[in-house]
């Protein structure tokens, strides 16, 4: 551990040194030659403007640096964007995001982001669905903070827009076709066209994309391979344009992926007699000599999804006003057979699946008045129809005896276990949001002024239907937990109490001998009946207090005040008893965010520089905690973030352009406790956890990019573009390195990307040849502690190093 720290210590002094270094050179560069960066417009505040221009954090990406980088999906993001993390407990169809330490541990499918994601203004609320759109994209926008004046649904950590290309009239059209392969048989074609139906009124434009490889888990003893990529997607979109005053969009998008799931990785943390290093099947993947990406699973199953998407947007224009109107509906299913144990046994396989249908209406007024004054003002509606089936299939695979002698607590277990069978979950709910929001715009002078945001929130989240029961290994009904479990015992079943923590209770409360008179499963009769509906109304006001001023033409300073919310969720994890409200749903969290920051153009725009500190107060933050074969969606009590960020551009000279993002974080739980779950026996065992990290917060976290210019002709020109991003030490769990989750954890780690195009001078074509994780780091992306159900622990892998050529045709 120490010679990994001191590597990481020297890695952060070797970077800032050449940061330091290139600054300088860039400011003796500029000085002589000056090359002008780009001006990258954004629509953040609802509004078409320069990312310098708003008082905001927000990192803009187009079209063309997205193909720079090589960004092919929504879990690249956050390598070019400071203090953004990007974990993938089931690949990229199903990221989850962490901005600022703000984050989403739970990966049941029923659960809201704290970062909210929309499409061309569309939010998708189901996580399965933000992987599903990436392709004609014409920028990229990251606004780190609570976001709730401006946008659909509230949001704690900060929102994410693709904004995909829109027909246009007149001008040349953006038509391409582009073609891929790479490693692991990759193939890849997307292509998008557009023409005038009518001159100057009627405009469409279509996209496809299409991905296919083989994957990169390389599963023993079987003839394909895991972690497969088979998407396919397809756009419409309509542009009419009636006259000067009157505006439409509507954009229709239907996309899908159906291959081999990523089979996780089993790492066993249970010392049997004569096999170390174990799981409770006895399975040692130590033992096996496997490599990073092998595993020896048995039932890796197929992930599908399939996201449908239709936009409409409306917009009137007077002459110092606009009203806008923003109609959408989605409908977003999910499939997926997961080894979880990953293993050659079955000690745990879960089927996940999910049908979300949802729609939208955003009405908006957006003045452009000529004084002082301004304002956007507007109503959101928002429902949501989710119904999620979960089966779990335990210890189909009987437990090994010699786990009763390695952990005494788990003996009284092992009869139940034998033929447990499987767990079927079914639980439908329906959330509707319904707001009123504004943000006042004050222009004190042409140098200072004032942004006021306020929003009033009213959300009703219903579980309409809950049952979980008992079904045999064939499927055959057994019995049902919720509702039918009388005992008043959340477990699944009643064992004789052999661990001396609850013969001292016995001792200590004689009435619990009552429960021996119940010993067996915990079930009643089969039935699908429902568990009675819950419903949870919350109200919240949230807003924005912030001040800008412009020390000159280059140069904003701003500072902000903004208190953000996220509303509340029913547990979508599996339990035995049915639970009232307070334990069922967990409550909103809420973050009190302060920020301060500047903007500024420097040397004659040929270099760019943005940062900003900030500083929260974190109550009640969301996350699922795993306690034996329990899932359990808690609030923790409060936490604090703390940290900094900043973003530099400099075009050195006319061919050499530099790039780098530095991020800090300082995290920590102020108040905490949850089950200790290395004593299984004793539920009442509860562990004070303040003080720890913050899961999926690194401290330091930077990013590099250079393009350099290598030959340039009058027939076209060579470039390249080599970037890497550097995350340091983070953990994947709230109990960091205690309690037995001391491996739940990333070490520090680089990773090199580089590509190398040739671009014809009309920009007619170019060619390119790319390679992701370019010195083949092995790191994971995810992690979960496992030990006190099934001995294990569970992580799934990064890509390895990948690589490729691409064509791009425009016409």
């Amino acid at each position: 551990m120490q010679q990994r720290r001191s590597a990481t210590q020297k890695s952060r002094r070797h970077l800032i040194h050449a940061g330091i270094c290139l600054t300088i050179a860039s400011a003796v560069n500029c000085a002589v030659a000056a090359p002008m960066l780009e001006e990258v417009l954004v629509t953040a505040q609802k509004r078409s403007q320069s990312t310098q221009d708003i008082p905001v954090a927000v990192t803009g990406l187009t079209g063309t640096q997205l193909d720079k980088y090589g960004f092919e999906n929504a879990s690249d993001i956050s390598a070019q964007v400071p203090n953004m993390q990007v974990s993938g407990p089931y690949g990229d169809i199903q990221p989850i995001f962490s901005i600022r330490g703000v984050s989403m541990s739970d990966y049941s499918s029923n659960q809201a982001s704290p970062i909210g994601v929309y499409v061309d203004e569309t939010y998708l609320a189901p996580v399965y669905s933000h992987g599903a759109n990436f392709f004609d994209i014409e920028r990229l926008e990251v606004l780190r903070g609570p976001q709730g004046t401006l946008y659909g649904k509230n949001t704690t950590g900060g929102a994410i827009n693709i904004i995909t290309r829109t027909p246009q009239f007149g001008g040349d059209a953006n038509n391409y076709v582009k073609l891929g392969a790479g490693s692991f048989n990759a193939t890849s074609a997307e292509a998008g066209a557009e023409t005038e139906l009518i001159e100057g009124i009627l405009a469409a434009r279509g996209a496809l994309s299409f991905k296919r490889d083989e994957g990169y888990v390389d599963i023993v003893g079987r003839g394909e391979n895991g972690a497969q990529t088979d998407f396919r997607g397809g756009r419409l979109a309509l542009h009419f344009a009636p006259n000067d005053t009157w505006d439409a969009v509507f954009k229709y998008t239907v996309s899908g992926n159906d291959a081999l799931s990523t089979p996780a990785r089993n790492e066993g943390r249970t010392d049997l007699i004569g096999s170390p290093n174990s799981d409770y099947n006895g399975y040692s993947r130590q033992s096996r000599n496997l490599d990073f990406h092998e595993t020896e699973a048995n039932d890796v199953g197929p992930l599908i999804t399939n996201t449908d998407i239709a936009g409409l947007t409306i917009t009137f224009s007077g002459d110092n006003y606009s009203i806008t109107s923003v109609s959408s509906y989605y409908d977003a299913d999910y499939y997926q057979l997961a080894d979880t144990d990953g293993s050659p046994n079955d000690l745990l396989t879960i089927t996940w699946s999910s049908d979300t249908v949802g729609y939208s209406q955003d009405l908006r007024f957006s003045s452009e008045f000529d004084g002082m004054f301004n304002i956007i003002a507007g109503l959101y509606y928002g429902y949501e129809d989710q119904f999620m089936n979960n089966i779990y299939d335990i210890f189909d695979t009987p437990p090994d005896v010699r786990v009763g002698i390695a952990k005494p607590d788990t003996a009284q277990q092992y009869p139940f276990l034998l033929d447990y069978g499987m767990l079927d979950q079914r639980m439908e709910t329906k959330k509707t949001s319904l707001a009123a929001y504004s943000q006042m715009r004050f222009d004190f002078t042409d140098r200072f002024g004032m942004d006021i945001g306020l929003r009033y929130t009213k959300d009703d989240n219903e579980q309409s239907y809950f049952n979980i029961s008992r079904v045999a290994y064939d499927g055959s009904p057994t019995g049902t937990y919720v509702p039918g479990n009388n005992t008043g015992v959340d477990d699944a079943y009643i064992s004789l109490p052999l661990s001396q923590s609850q013969l001292i209770d016995i001792l200590g409360d004689p009435t619990l001998l009552a429960n021996l008179l119940n010993i067996g499963y915990t079930h009643g009769p089969y039935t699908l009946d429902s568990a009675p509906a819950l419903e949870a109304n919350e109200a919240e006001w949230t807003g924005k207090l912030g001040l800008d001023y412009r020390i000159n033409d280059d140069v904003m300073v701003y500072i902000s005040a903004s208190h953000g919310y996220r509303s509340g969720s029913f547990n979508g994890g599996a339990y035995y008893l049915a639970r009232p409200i307070e334990t069922a749903y967990a409550s909103p969290e809420y973050i009190d965010a302060f920020e301060v920051g500047f903007k500024a153009d420097l040397l004659d725009n040929s270099m760019r520089l943005n940062a900003a500190l900030f500083s929260y107060d974190y109550t009640d933050q969301q996350f699922i905690n795993v306690v034996g074969f329990s899932n359990f969606l808690e609030n923790a009590g409060s936490s604090k973030i703390a940290g900094a960020e900043a973003e530099l551009w400099a075009r050195l000279t006319e061919k050499l352009t530099l790039q780098i993002g530095f991020g800090y974080l300082e995290t920590e739980f102020s108040e905490l406790t949850l089950a200790n779950t290395e004593t299984i026996a004793d539920a009442d065992d509860r562990v004070d956890l303040s003080g720890n990290e913050l899961i999926s917060a690194p401290k330091f976290n930077y990013s590099i990019s250079l393009d350099y210019d290598i030959w340039v002709t009058e027939a076209g020109y060579l470039t390249t573009n080599v970037n890497g991003n550097f995350q340091d030490d983070q953990w994947y769990s709230a109990y960091n390195d205690q309690f037995g989750y001391g491996e739940i954890r990333q070490d520090a780690y680089w990773l090199f990307n580089a590509r190398t195009s040739w671009h014809a001078s009309d920009d007619s074509y170019s060619i390119s040849l790319w390679v992701k994780n370019l010195m083949d780091k092995e790191y994971d992306s995810y992690g979960i502690n496992l030990q006190a159900g099934f001995g294990h622990d569970n992580y799934l892998a990064g890509p390895p190093r990948t690589y490729g050529a691409e064509v791009t045709y425009r016409f």
